[in-house]
């Protein structure tokens, strides 16, 4: 043979061996698309794949079996037969996807299998099927058929077995065509983690149904409870106003022990109707009654209310006064509360002798309310906790400042269903300034 015609022939070699590698990942590449568009469906991803191999790789038959760890069973979840082997015996088709093994029936090759994890091979279909078909059945469609070999694959996934993977090649023996071989050696990993995927998913969206359902059973529990609890706690809060302002003579040191029941049970009041606000945000089922007034007003409200404990600290507390109306459109009781709430923790963490100031700009058609402060500051990491539910920073814990965490999380939202938005600007050391913004509904001179 001269020179030409051998490097003719290695290249006609390479060539076929490139065919063949060229088929297995292509085929691998259709198993990926299957398992990337019916990633949830277990049962779907199992059978596209069984098609796709039997028909892209020429094989006779692919079988695929998953645990059932509540039955204690291996079961059948997708099964695929060439056409020949299908049209054979309706026997067949009846066994194999009636076939359920006993996980402690070591007698069958599958169950060996998956406990010993590793491949086995065998030229009985009996070993299969031996509780379902009898040995004389088994041979006559082995023998119509023309199935004359079985790998057996452990599916294994993080070292536990999932299921198992029965290839039927159509060759009698090895070897096989190259693609063949290789493909055979891939599937079981690429199947086990397809199959674990969307066993996963399946979990994920199970658990997530189950929350759902505790989440709306929290905040019916939730707006029940504070509904049940308010109206008690309101008239405990008259009864005790009453016997501090209303009785004559009472001991100094119980009217201390009154004074202090009186502050927890507004404390308490507080949290119930911060929990039902909580509740209906969540539902979506808080309602704005919306009306137009001079915001500068209502902020001017929530800075009298607040003043006499800006006096307690001896704060410079100020409130710029603006030059003109500032008109919003907004529910009038629940801003008070946003204000009051931004304003009232500025008090809260600035130190003695501090300062806490408020201020208003506009910018288009919005207008800006800042509250400022000489507080010890909030760093960068703490300030994406402030607006989260029960969000309390470890400098208020360690200082043992009262609060719930819950004021600026309802804030957000109130003011976020106002189209407006809270931002935060703040330095360690160097004090903190809130800037609330919120559309200007109209402007009068």
């Amino acid at each position: 043979m001269d020179q030409s015609s051998h490097v003719a022939e290695e290249l006609y070699k390479k060539n076929l061996e490139l065919a063949e590698r060229n088929k297995t990942l292509s085929l691998l590449r259709k198993i990926d698309e299957i398992i990337l568009s019916s990633v949830t469906d277990i049962d779907l991803i199992a059978h596209q794949i069984a098609d796709a191999v039997v028909s892209g790789a020429g094989f006779k038959a692919v079988y695929i079996m998953i645990v059932n760890k509540k039955g204690k069973l291996l079961i059948p979840l997708a099964v695929s037969l060439d056409k020949s082997t299908a049209e054979i015996d309706p026997n067949l088709s009846r066994a194999i996807y009636s076939l359920k093994v006993k996980l402690d029936d070591f007698s069958n090759i599958i169950i060996k299998t998956i406990s010993e994890k590793k491949m086995q091979k065998t030229e009985n279909l009996f070993d299969l099927f031996k509780s379902l078909i009898t040995e004389e059945t088994c041979k006559k469609i082995q023998s119509s058929s023309g199935m004359k070999l079985f790998h057996l694959y452990p599916m294994i996934v993080r070292n536990e077995p999932i299921g198992a993977i029965i290839i039927c090649p159509k060759e009698e023996k090895e070897p096989y065509f190259a693609y063949q071989e290789d493909l055979i050696l891939r599937l079981p990993t690429v199947v086990s983690i397809a199959i674990d995927n969307a066993l996963l998913y399946q979990k994920i969206g199970q658990a997530n149904i189950r929350l759902k359902d505790l989440d709306i059973l929290k905040d019916e529990f939730v707006s029940l409870a504070s509904h049940e609890l308010r109206t008690p706690m309101t008239a405990i809060k008259s009864y005790l106003w009453m016997v501090l302002n209303k009785s004559k003579n009472i001991d100094p040191q119980i009217k201390s022990y009154l004074d202090i029941a009186y502050q927890e049970t507004e404390h308490l009041i507080k949290l119930v109707q911060n929990m039902l606000t909580i509740s209906r945000i969540e539902s979506q089922r808080l309602e704005l009654s919306l009306t137009n007034y001079d915001l500068f007003e209502l902020v001017k409200l929530a800075y009298d209310t607040l003043k006499i404990k800006a006096d307690e600290k001896r704060l410079t507390f100020t409130l710029l006064p603006y030059p003109e109306k500032i008109i919003v459109n907004g529910d009038k009781d629940k801003l008070t509360e946003v204000f009051e709430n931004i304003i009232g923790n500025a008090l809260k963490y600035t130190p003695n002798n501090g300062t806490v100031s408020i201020h208003f700009t506009t910018e288009k058609n919005k207008v800006i309310v800042h509250v400022t402060d000489s507080g010890p500051g909030i760093s960068q990491e703490d300030i994406a906790k402030l607006f989260q539910k029960f969000g309390r920073l470890d400098e208020a814990k360690k200082s043992r400042t009262t609060g719930t965490g819950l004021g600026l999380y309802i804030s957000k939202q109130i003011v976020e269903l106002h189209k407006g938005t809270i931002e935060i600007e703040s330095e360690v050391g160097k004090g903190t300034a809130f800037n609330i913004r919120l559309p200007i509904y109209q402007t009068n001179t």
